[in-house]
């Protein structure tokens, strides 16, 4: 057989054995990352890799044994504007510790999250990271799937209880700076937009507010009221404006909203914009996420930051610690601690 000529892409770790006069299994050993091959060996193979086109099959790894050097990423859509940045960060976090993300979405659709996984264990991923978690309760048995299969799996907010490793932002602490903030502005009654105790992250967010409420010696039936609407996930801009319209519709309203996220805090904002309330000399507004938007719409939305890329980077550590150790999977979860963004929003209660 003829060595391929440097402008021809090569096709076979061993064309480029060939190319390069190593044996295919230094190439092997390079493409995996053993540590005794020398650096020189190792940026000779790369630039090689480069400079010819070369790809390796990572599922043609898996199916000889080899690390196939592939994480499954299962999250549930583009619909949420958060999901998206996180999609994006964890895909760079994995890739700076040498892993490329297979990334699957599930539309919360349990059927679709059990093919996921079950594909993810056909094409030997080396891990997976549910973002956002299976859906609530699990009816898909996808925990139990991958704890059977002992692949090392964390999970990103889940949202609910779950027997697999988790990295969780924490949402209580976050409502805890939301409520302190206002509070130390002067406001004594607060509208919770969209913030339905029973929804998924609903029960860490009033675990938060019952915490200050203990703490402040506040009164719920007072000084709290819940906006929702029964039976939907509208999470979005219309959402926040139909909410809006039932607050204006009150007679003796709270001087504060605490908004779902972002885009519900957004869209109540616009509809306050077009009645006679001015943000934030009359009503203030908190989102939660903060969006890229948050800080462009006017006045500056006020809202809690994740912390997503401390999430995400957090998550893949955990995640490199079962890779490199079985017995690192019974760790306790471990939880993100939110920043609160203060912008314009929000402003000393008047009346």
């Amino acid at each position: 057989m003829s060595t391929p000529k440097p402008d021809q892409p090569i096709a076979s770790t061993t064309a480029l054995a060939q190319h390069l006069g190593l044996s295919r299994w230094t190439i092997s050993r390079v493409l995996n990352g053993h540590p005794e091959v020398k650096a020189e060996t190792v940026l000779r193979v790369r630039d090689a890799m480069k400079k010819l086109g070369f790809v390796p099959n990572p599922m043609a790894r898996g199916l000889r044994g080899a690390p196939t050097g592939m994480i499954g990423v299962c999250f549930q859509g583009f619909d949420i504007p958060i999901f998206v940045q996180k999609i994006a960060v964890l895909q760079g976090a994995l890739r700076a510790a040498g892993y490329r993300a297979l990334i699957e979405l599930t539309h919360r659709d349990p059927d679709l999250e059990r093919e996921v996984v079950r594909h993810f264990s056909a094409v030997k991923v080396e891990g997976v990271v549910l973002v956002g978690g299976p859906t609530p309760g699990d009816p898909a048995g996808v925990i139990r799937f991958l704890q059977d299969r002992k692949i090392p799996t964390v999970i990103i907010d889940p949202g609910f209880p779950a027997s697999l490793p988790v990295v969780e932002v924490d949402r209580r602490a976050g409502m805890k700076s939301v409520l302190i903030h206002l509070l130390g502005l002067g406001h004594e009654r607060f509208a919770l937009f969209g913030v339905d105790r029973t929804m998924v992250y609903g029960a860490s967010r009033w675990s938060g507010i019952e915490s200050i409420i203990e703490e402040r010696g506040l009164s719920m039936d007072e000084q709290f009221i819940v906006l929702t609407e029964p039976g939907g996930d509208g999470m979005d801009y219309d959402y926040g404006r139909r909410l809006a319209d039932r607050f204006l519709d009150m007679g003796d309203r709270p001087t504060a909203v605490i908004a779902l996220n972002d885009q519900v805090a957004i869209g109540a904002m616009a509809r306050f914009g077009e009645s006679a309330l001015t943000v934030p000399r009359d009503i203030s507004v908190v989102g939660f996420d903060n969006l890229e938007v948050s800080a462009h719409v006017s006045p500056g939305l006020t809202t809690v930051d994740q912390g997503v890329v401390n999430l995400m980077e957090t998550a893949v550590e955990v995640l490199k610690g079962q890779l490199e150790g079985p017995g690192n999977s019974g760790k306790p979860p471990v939880f993100i601690r939110p920043n609160l963004v203060i912008r314009k929003s929000t402003g000393p209660r008047t009346g």
